[in-house]
């Protein structure tokens, strides 16, 4: 089956790096890129509604772009943003994870992983990198387990919460069922019924929730 071509514009501060990009972009299966600019703000003024659907934001500080970031989504809801940023800030990170990027990579990850972030974009699902997610799970890998919302306690069952708390540790199927003595089905089956209550498609957005509720 062939791979969706997704439409990309690519926002990067720097003249001569942009037009690098730019190429190895229009070398790619599955980008048709269609413009380039400086600026975010330049963008999301001019852009014509249907003509992109995704938007690959480079920029030296996550903190300072996530403001745009969140604006811009405000005036284009449907369009995907993938963030290219230093990821060594947790705060920066955090920022421009609650601005709503559908995926984070820093600019200097090897081109596989680039290629496996558009990639997962273009096929409607989110993407974050391995530096990113280590900065939103270091915090708290030292810390005792925190007491969970009431609202989650609520919503999601003990046995849901549990197979939360080892997806976002990382614990494969058959390690999950291990320690919980059930199924790799029924674990499958607790996997679904989170990605559809807490509205994620994946374990990655899955485990971006469980670290912004504090059980990770």
């Amino acid at each position: 089956m062939d791979r969706p071509v997704i439409r990309t514009y690519l926002v990067h501060p720097h003249p001569l790096e942009c037009a690098a990009v730019a190429e190895w972009l229009l070398k790619s299966t599955y980008v048709r890129l269609t413009g380039t600019s400086g600026s975010l703000d330049r963008f999301a003024q001019y852009m014509q509604p249907g003509t992109v659907e995704m938007v690959i934001v480079f920029h030296y500080c996550a903190a300072e772009i996530a403001g745009e970031i969140f604006a811009a989504r405000k005036i284009h809801p449907r369009l995907k943003f993938l963030l290219a940023a230093p990821t060594s800030c947790l705060d920066a990170v955090r920022g421009a994870v609650h601005s709503g990027v559908h995926g984070y990579i820093d600019p200097v990850a090897e081109v596989d992983e680039w290629e496996w972030a558009i990639k997962s974009l273009s096929e409607g699902k989110t993407y974050y990198g391995q530096q990113v997610m280590q900065q939103l799970a270091e915090p708290f890998a030292d810390q005792p387990p925190k007491e969970t919302p009431p609202a989650v306690k609520n919503f999601l069952s003990k046995r849901e919460l549990e197979v939360m708390q080892l997806v976002a540790s990382e614990y494969s199927t058959n390690r999950i069922a291990d320690q919980l003595f059930i199924s790799e089905k029924t674990v499958e089956t607790h996997r679904r019924n989170l990605f559809q209550k807490l509205g994620v498609k994946n374990s990655v957005g899955l485990t971006k929730v469980a670290v912004r509720l504090g059980i990770v």
